[in-house]
């Protein structure tokens, strides 16, 4: 039986089947356009591995934050093979997948930068969790306290760091936009 990860949070597409021994990994970059890979990739990923849905025991999901159309994608083939198949469905945010990658730093932080700040998010090594994930206008003071880690996954410790948590009601899934839309509303 296979763990299926979903990651589109960035222009990095990464599928992958694990079974708890041999990791089996797709990637593609994709700008702006992870509608017309993520099932191709998908459908290709289980032939090559001669799979086949029923070998899905449950799927691990990155739901942000990260590219707004690119997590709704992510997510929504996640929950349809999770609701179809009757599957548990395991969330992990994009920060902590980037953090627990990374088992050598002990002070570590993730980031992601937009165009107004940042999200950022730590890692607490005395209780071995991500703490703290939030968006920053600044990360000076983080910066004084935590080494930054890059964005390249450890897909095996991803999926078993997620595993360690509970399924998600597949109803219940949610996006991590984290980002809050302003509104203008001009009265004349």
């Amino acid at each position: 039986m296979y763990t299926l990860f979903i990651d589109t949070h960035s222009s990095k597409i990464c599928l992958a089947l694990y079974d708890g021994k041999t990791l089996i990994k797709s990637e593609k970059e994709s700008i702006e356009s992870h509608s017309i890979y993520v099932v191709p990739m998908l459908k290709e990923l289980m032939e090559k591995s001669n799979i086949s849905f029923s070998d899905i025991r449950e799927v691990v999901a990155v739901n942000g934050p990260g590219s707004f159309t690119g997590i709704r994608i992510g997510l929504s083939v996640a929950k349809a093979i999770c609701y179809s198949l009757n599957k548990p469905i395991y969330i992990i945010s994009s920060l902590a997948s980037m953090l627990v990658s990374y088992e050598s730093i002990d002070y570590k932080m993730a980031v992601i930068p937009d165009n107004k700040g940042f999200y950022v998010s730590v890692f607490d090594k005395d209780n071995n969790s991500v703490v703290d994930e939030r968006y920053q206008e600044n990360i000076d003071e983080y910066l004084s306290k935590y080494n930054k880690v890059d964005g390249v996954l450890d897909v095996k410790k991803v999926i078993d760091y997620a595993l360690m948590g509970e399924p998600v009601n597949v109803f219940k899934v949610k996006a991590n936009y984290v980002k809050v839309i302003e509104v203008m509303n001009d009265k004349k």
